[in-house]
C-alpha cells in the first residue's frame, strides 16, 4: 500500500488541514481498530494489509464521516465489511470465525465504545451553539447527504468555498468537542446570533470556544 507499518496515509500539503483532523480521530482509534482486525484474522500479514487498506479508505471517505457517529465504530464497520468481502471472494481468506460471528464481535466492540457516548453529548452541545447558517450547512451535508455541488447551488457558493467551509466547520467542531470533554463541560451553550450571508469572496472563518461558536470575516 506504500505506507509504513502503522502509518496513516501521507497526503499532499494542500490537504493538510483535513489531514490534521483525520489524524486526531485516527490515532485515538488505531489501537481498537487493530484489536478488532486481530480478533478475527489470524494471519499477521493479512492483518496489516487490511489495516493499511482500511486506513486509506478512511482518509478517502473522511469528508463523508458523520460527526454524530463514533469514528471508531465507523472505522471498524469499514474493516468488517472489507474482511467479509474478502472472504466472499476467497474462501481461503484466513478469518478465524464464520461471517455471522464476525458481525457479533463487531457489535460487541461497538457496545463497549463508551467514549462514543461522551463524544456524542459534546457534539450535540457544540452543534446547538452554532449559528443557523453553519448548522444548516452541516445538516445538508451529513443528515440530508447532499453532495457539495448541491449545497453550493442552494447557497450561491462555488464548490471550493463549500469545501473550505465544511473543512473549517469540522475542524472547529473537533476543537469544541475536545475542549468540552477535557474540561468535563456539558452545560448548555448560550444562544448565538444568526450569522450574515456567506459569499464566495468572503467565506467565513470559524472559531469555537468550549461553549460557543462564531463566524466572522477575515480581517
Amino acid at each position: 500500500m506504500g505506507a509504513g507499518k502503522g502509518s496513516p496515509p501521507q497526503m499532499p500539503s494542500s490537504a493538510m488541514s483535513d489531514h490534521d483532523d483525520f489524524l486526531h480521530f485516527f490515532r485515538q482509534t488505531e489501537p481498537d481498530l487493530r484489536a478488532f482486525i486481530g480478533s478475527v484474522l489470524r494471519d499477521p500479514h493479512a492483518r496489516e494489509d487490511v489495516f493499511q487498506e482500511v486506513s486509506h479508505t478512511l482518509w478517502r471517505k473522511f469528508d463523508e464521516f458523520d460527526l454524530s457517529r463514533s469514528f471508531g465504530a465507523w472505522a471498524r464497520g469499514i474493516a468488517g465489511r472489507k474482511m467479509l468481502e474478502a472472504r466472499r471472494r476467497n474462501a481461503r481468506f484466513p478469518l478465524l470465525f464464520p461471517p455471522e460471528t464476525v458481525e457479533v464481535i463487531l457489535g460487541a466492540f461497538d457496545e463497549t465504545d463508551d467514549f462514543a457516548n461522551t463524544q456524542e453529548s459534546a457534539l450535540r452541545l457544540c452543534l446547538e451553539s452554532l449559528p443557523e447558517r453553519p448548522r444548516s450547512i452541516l445538516a445538508s451535508r451529513y443528515e440530508r447527504q447532499w453532495p457539495c455541488d448541491r449545497i453550493g447551488r442552494e447557497l450561491g457558493l462555488n464548490l471550493k468555498a463549500v469545501h473550505q467551509i465544511l473543512s473549517r466547520l469540522r475542524r472547529s467542531l473537533r476543537r469544541c468537542i475536545t475542549a468540552r470533554i477535557e474540561n468535563d463541560d456539558f452545560s448548555p451553550a448560550p444562544p448565538v446570533a444568526a450569522s450574515p450571508p456567506v459569499t464566495d469572496e468572503d467565506a467565513p472563518s470559524l472559531s469555537f470556544s468550549a461553549n460557543s461558536v462564531s463566524t466572522h470575516s477575515p480581517s
